[in-house]
């Protein structure tokens, strides 16, 4: 269970690193810079602090007991639905399995909705992405923000490799470094 939400944090910090796959990503708002720096160095200075970041020790944190423990809880609704979905009986005295579907979708939703899930992996998202800060900062890295200009140039770019180019294009110069540090 702790894999998967590892994998998720993965994916997000490697993204985060090296530019979107995705034709259809908009442009980053930031992004690591280090003047002069060679794309290979870049891509694995970025790689290197995404794992890094996935190797974080998370399995203790709250937000992971959090989620845990609503999985057991999920787990133990299905697992009473199976022994009494006949319990539960109609007007003709026949099992009424529609309103204990109901009661089961009411109780799953309820913890679901208490555990509030999204906000049990943005903060397990934030404490990988402390750790990836600290690498990229030991590597000597900052942070710039990209202008509205970049950001359109970015997001007209078609190609996950010819963005990820534009991205380091702006992140090896040392003017934008020099004018555009966060």
């Amino acid at each position: 269970m702790v894999f998967g939400w590892r994998l998720l944090g993965c994916a997000a910090i490697v993204c985060m690193q090296i530019g979107s796959a995705s034709a259809k990503e908009t442009a980053p708002q930031t992004v690591w810079a280090k003047a002069g720096v060679s794309y290979e160095q870049y891509r694995g200075d970025a790689l290197e602090c995404g794992k890094q970041g996935l190797a974080s020790d998370i399995d203790n944190t709250q937000e992971v007991k959090t989620l845990a423990r609503a999985s057991q809880q999920l787990e133990g609704i299905d697992a009473s639905g199976q022994t009494s979905s006949g319990r539960s009986t109609g007007s003709t005295g026949q099992p009424d399995m529609v309103a204990a579907a109901t009661d089961r979708a009411i109780a799953q939703q309820t913890i679901i909705a208490a555990t509030q899930p999204e906000r049990q992996y943005a903060g397990i998202k934030e404490k990988m992405f402390v750790v990836v800060r600290s690498c990229m900062i030991k590597h000597g890295y900052a942070k710039i923000v990209l202008t509205e200009n970049q950001r359109k140039e970015y997001d007209g770019v078609k190609g996950a490799d010819v963005r990820r180019a534009y991205i380091y294009k702006l992140a090896s110069d040392p003017h934008v470094l020099q004018t555009q540090r966060q």
